[in-house]
C-alpha cells in the first residue's frame, strides 16, 4: 500500500468559472489587476495595479500561448467580424475594458483562469506606476497530514506530518493597493482580525521586512488547524513594465524612491 493522506482541516474546493468576457467600460480612476489562478497546482497569483488593462497583455500571452483554444477566444475578443467571419477591423474597446474572467483550457483536463480585478481608487491611480503597497489574503487554509507510510517490511506503520497548507486557489482575494506603508500595515492588520474574529482561540504572528520596505506576512492558526493568511507586497517589477507601457504612449511618469 502507499503513501496517503488524509484531512486534518479539509481545503475549501475551487469551482471552475465559466467565461466572462464583456465587461463595461472601465470608471475613472480604475486600476487593474490579473490574478492568474491554477487549482491543479493550488496557486493564486496577483499582479498590479496597473493603470490600463493593456500593460497585462503580456502577462495574458504568456499564459495562454500554450492553449489553442485560450488563443482563438483572446483572438476573438481582440478583432470584430462580420457575419462571414471577415476581420473587420481592431476591437479597440477590448484594449481599454478587457475581460473579466477567461478559462484557459489545457491537457489532461488541466485549465487555469485568468480573472482581472478592478478597483477604483483616485490616489492609487495618481500614484502609479510608482510602486505601491498591496494587500492580498487567503484563508481558512486547510491541512493535510501525511497519516500512512510504508515500513521496509512492507507493514503500514502510522506516520504523521504537517503538509502545505491547501485551499489558496480557492480563497485567495485582493483586499487592495495603498500609497503609504502604514496604510497597507494598518489594512492587513484590520484584515487578519477581521477574518479570525469568530474563530474562537486563534494564534496570530505577524513578520515584517527588517530592511523596512513595508512588506510583510501575517499569519493565523486555529485550535482546529484552519489557516489565515495575509500579505503585503510591493513589487517593482511589475510597475516596471506598466511605466514601459506608458512611456510608448508617450506620458511621463516619475518614479517614487
Amino acid at each position: 500500500m502507499g503513501p496517503s493522506t488524509s484531512p486534518m482541516t479539509s481545503a475549501p474546493v475551487y469551482k471552475k468559472p465559466n467565461d466572462s468576457l464583456h465587461p463595461p467600460a472601465p470608471a475613472p480612476h480604475t486600476t487593474f489587476y490579473l490574478a492568474t489562478i491554477r487549482p491543479h497546482t493550488d496557486t493564486h497569483t496577483i499582479v498590479g495595479p496597473v493603470r490600463h488593462f493593456s500593460h497585462l497583455l503580456g502577462q495574458i500571452m504568456a499564459v495562454v500561448s500554450n492553449s489553442p483554444a485560450a488563443i482563438d477566444k483572446l483572438e476573438a475578443l481582440r478583432e470584430t467580424k462580420d457575419a462571414w467571419g471577415e476581420t473587420l477591423e481592431v476591437n479597440e474597446a477590448f484594449e481599454s475594458h478587457g475581460f473579466d474572467t477567461l478559462v484557459v483550457p489545457g491537457q489532461r483536463g488541466i485549465y487555469t483562469v485568468l480573472k482581472m480585478e478592478r478597483r477604483v481608487d483616485e490616489e492609487v491611480y495618481e500614484q502609479l506606476p510608482a510602486p505601491v503597497y498591496t494587500v492580498i489574503a487567503a484563508g481558512p487554509l486547510g491541512q493535510s497530514a501525511s497519516s500512512l507510510a510504508l515500513a521496509s517490511d512492507g507493514k503500514s506503520v502510522r506516520k504523521t506530518g504537517i503538509g502545505r497548507p491547501q485551499g489558496y486557489a480557492a480563497t485567495t482575494r485582493l483586499l487592495g493597493s495603498f500609497v503609504e506603508r502604514s496604510e497597507a500595515m494598518r489594512a492587513a492588520q484590520g484584515a487578519m482580525q477581521a477574518l479570525t474574529q469568530d474563530q474562537g482561540d486563534v494564534t496570530v504572528t505577524e513578520n515584517w521586512d527588517a530592511r523596512g520596505t513595508g512588506t510583510g506576512v501575517l499569519m493565523a492558526m486555529g485550535t482546529a488547524g484552519s489557516m489565515w493568511e495575509v500579505r503585503v507586497v510591493y513589487e517593482d517589477q511589475v510597475l516596471r513594465r506598466a511605466r514601459e507601457g506608458l512611456d510608448l504612449e508617450g506620458a511621463q511618469a516619475g518614479w517614487r524612491i
